[in-house]
C-alpha cells in the first residue's frame, strides 16, 4: 500500500481537498492519502465544504490533523501545497510542490478553479503510478444500447452548447448515427457501464472528411451521464478508444469542443491533444454565438 501525505500549514483548504480527491479515484487497494498541516485549524474553511459539495464530497466534518514525525513515517511521497517557507521538509521522502493559491476567504468562483486544478494535479498522479481506480466496463455498443446512448445526448442537447443540436431525439431518429458509428476500423463506438451495469457514457469516432485523402484522419468525442461526470468515465472510455484506434491505419485524431467546457479541455489535455484553433461565434444555440476550439493529436505518427 502506498501512501501519499498532503500537507499545508492549517490542513483546511489545499491539502483536504487533495487528500479527497485522491481517496475518492484511487484504486483502494494501491494507494491512500492522508492530509495535515503544520498549524491545523480548527475546520476546514467553508467556503472549501461548500465547493467540495457541489462536487459530491461532503467535508463538513473533516477533522484537522497536525503534521507530526509519526504521521509522516506512514507516507512514501509527501505533496506541498504552494506553503513556500511555511512548508514542511520531511527527510526520506519523495517530494513533491503543487503552486496553488490558499482559498481561504477568496469567492467560491476561486474556490471552485483551485478545487478543479487540485483535482486535475490528482488524476495526473493518479495516472503517472497506476493507481487509478477503475469502476468502469469498457465494451463495444449494441443496439440495446441505443436507448440509454440517445437519453445521454438528449441531456446536453436540451442543457448545454457542447453540441450544437436543437432538439431532442428519439432511438429511432439516432438509428442512422448508430450504424454510422458502430461500424469497424476507424469507426467506433464505445459504452461505458458502472458497477451496477447502468450505461454511463460513450465515445465515437468516425472518418473526420469524406475525400480519400483524409482516410488515416478520425474525429472522437465522448459523452457521458451528468451523475457520472468527474469519475473518471471520459478518461476510460477514451483510453479504450485510442487503444482501439491504435491498432488500425489511424494517424491523427481530431476534436472540436464547444466553449466554454473546462472538463473537456482538461481531458484532452491529458490525452495529449494540442490546440490549432478557434472558430469563433459559429454555433447559434440559446440565443447567443458560441465558439468551437479545434485540437489535434498524432495516433500512429510516420517513423
Amino acid at each position: 500500500m502506498n501512501t501519499v501525505l498532503f500537507a499545508c500549514v492549517h490542513n483546511a483548504g489545499r491539502s483536504q481537498m487533495a487528500a479527497a480527491w485522491f481517496n475518492l479515484l484511487s484504486d483502494p487497494a494501491k494507494a491512500r492519502a492522508i492530509s495535515a498541516g503544520t498549524d491545523p485549524g480548527p475546520r476546514v474553511h467553508p467556503e472549501v465544504v461548500t465547493a467540495m459539495n457541489e462536487a459530491g464530497v461532503d467535508l463538513s466534518g473533516a477533522p484537522t490533523s497536525k503534521l507530526t514525525t509519526e504521521l509522516a513515517q506512514q507516507a512514501q511521497m509527501l505533496i506541498t501545497m504552494g506553503c513556500g517557507d511555511q512548508c514542511p521538509v520531511v527527510p526520506g521522502l519523495t517530494r513533491d510542490d503543487w503552486p496553488l493559491e490558499d482559498p481561504k476567504g477568496k469567492p467560491l468562483d476561486e474556490v471552485r478553479r483551485i478545487r478543479d486544478e487540485i483535482r486535475d494535479r490528482v488524476v495526473r498522479l493518479l495516472d503517472s503510478k497506476g493507481w487509478r481506480r477503475s469502476t468502469h466496463t469498457i465494451r463495444a455498443a449494441t443496439l440495446d444500447d441505443l436507448e440509454a446512448l440517445t437519453e445521454i445526448y438528449n441531456h446536453y442537447v436540451v442543457h448545454s452548447a457542447i453540441t450544437f443540436d436543437l432538439k431532442r431525439f428519439t432511438p429511432a431518429e439516432r438509428r442512422a448515427w448508430f450504424d454510422d458509428h458502430a461500424g469497424s476500423g476507424p469507426h467506433r463506438l464505445l459504452v461505458a457501464t458502472d458497477e451496477h451495469g447502468e450505461r454511463v457514457g460513450y465515445a465515437s469516432s468516425s472518418r473526420w472528411r469524406p475525400k480519400p485523402a483524409y482516410s488515416s484522419t478520425v474525429e472522437v468525442s465522448v459523452y457521458c451521464h451528468p451523475d457520472a461526470c468527474g469519475r473518471g468515465c471520459g478518461t476510460a472510455l477514451y483510453g479504450a478508444l485510442f487503444a482501439a484506434l491504435a491498432r488500425e491505419d489511424v494517424h491523427t485524431l481530431v476534436a472540436g469542443i464547444g466553449l466554454p467546457n473546462d472538463a473537456s479541455l482538461a481531458l484532452h489535455a491529458r490525452f495529449g491533444f494540442r490546440p490549432v484553433g478557434v472558430f469563433h461565434a459559429v454555433g447559434r444555440k440559446f440565443d447567443r454565438y458560441w465558439d468551437v476550439a479545434w485540437f489535434e493529436r498524432p495516433l500512429n505518427p510516420e517513423p
